[in-house]
């Protein structure tokens, strides 16, 4: 977990939570992890933005530059129940055939995200539903910059390894939170 940074010394990666706490970093400077803050904050407003719109949950933004410029992704990490996090260990987790980019002959982008399996409605398409839950492990937010086009295949890669551990992370705090009401009823 702590060395996704260093096995992408060309990116920029970082995984916090609501309140702006980064979990993961690969920030060396109080400059350049007050910049990766400002833009998990704008993706957090985003996502706000979506909801109130009544447009969903969104999964993931990409802005991607035409001349050969910086990528960012972000990936919302929305908590399922945490009984699913229990029972898939990981919840749905972004492959990289996940997330599909731009192609030769595309005008715009493309942003695909694998379909979830389950026919039951699930809890977090409820803005709230889990964040009402005090046990609930929080909403996270993956983010990975990189400096140029040329680096794109490596930040979506990135990108999928930083929400593997962000549901890993989840699925520990659903484990312990399940655990802590296990033994608090005693």
């Amino acid at each position: 977990m702590a060395n996704l940074p260093s096995q992408h010394p060309n990116l920029s990666v970082h995984l916090t939570d609501r309140a702006l706490t980064p979990l993961i970093t690969s920030s060396r400077s109080s400059h350049k992890l007050q910049s990766l803050s400002s833009l998990s904050h704008t993706a957090l407003v985003a996502h706000e933005s979506a909801l109130r719109l009544g447009l969903g949950n969104p999964q993931r933004i990409m802005v991607e530059y035409a001349s050969n410029g910086p990528v960012l992704l972000h990936s919302f990490l929305i908590p399922t129940s945490p009984c699913q996090l229990l029972a898939n260990g990981q919840g749905d987790l972004a492959t990289e055939k996940g997330i599909q980019g731009q192609t030769a002959g595309e005008d715009e982008p493309t942003l695909r995200g694998e379909a979830s399996t389950s026919t039951t409605p699930r809890q977090q398409d409820e803005p709230g539903a889990i964040e009402g839950n005090s046990n609930a492990p929080p909403m996270l937010l993956s983010t990975v910059l990189a400096p140029t086009a040329e680096h794109t295949l490596e930040s979506r890669r990135a990108a999928a390894r930083l929400e593997r551990v962000g549901r890993e992370v989840q699925a520990k705090w659903a484990e312990a939170s399940q655990r802590d009401e296990f033994t608090a009823g005693d």
